[in-house]
């Protein structure tokens, strides 16, 4: 039987591997991995958009909409600071499924609101939020790139 640390890790696992196509897809598009071979799941997205050289970008809109329209919520706080400062949101939060087991993405923002670090988060009922660290950093990051979390 499987317990619930193995249940969260393995949704968490494969969140990441699913982000990490999207994002080896979407370089491929760009024309980033000149001379390199292509993961299993980032060809399948490709041949699942007919990608042909000629539509990279229907291919590339649709990469960004499905990853876009995957969370369930997006969302922002802002630090401790002194009264009247000027100041924006500081961390966010991706939230990517719920109940047994969750998953999120929490990271950080520049002062352009923008992610300079991001992480995986998976819990499981009445369990804490446990930092996954498996996954690809850059395509975490990319990911996040693709949300707006300024005012």
């Amino acid at each position: 039987m499987q317990n619930n640390d193995d249940r969260a890790q393995q949704n968490a696992a494969g969140w990441a591997e699913s982000i990490a196509a999207s994002y080896e897809a979407w370089q491929f598009c760009q024309g980033d991995l000149e001379g390199r071979d292509l993961g299993r799941d980032a060809k399948r997205i490709l041949k699942d958009q007919g990608y042909d050289g000629t539509n990279t970008e229907d291919v590339l809109e649709y990469i960004e909409t499905e990853c876009r329209e995957s969370p369930l919520s997006v969302e922002v706080r802002e630090g401790w600071h002194s009264p009247g400062d000027p100041n924006g949101p500081e961390d966010f939060m991706v939230l990517l499924s719920t109940g047994g087991p969750a998953l999120r993405l929490r990271g950080d923002l520049d002062q352009y609101c923008q992610p300079r670090r991001a992480w995986l988060e998976h819990q499981d009922w009445f369990k804490p939020w446990t930092q996954f660290f498996g996954g690809d950093s850059d395509a975490l990051l990319w990911f996040a790139g693709l949300f707006w979390f300024g005012e």
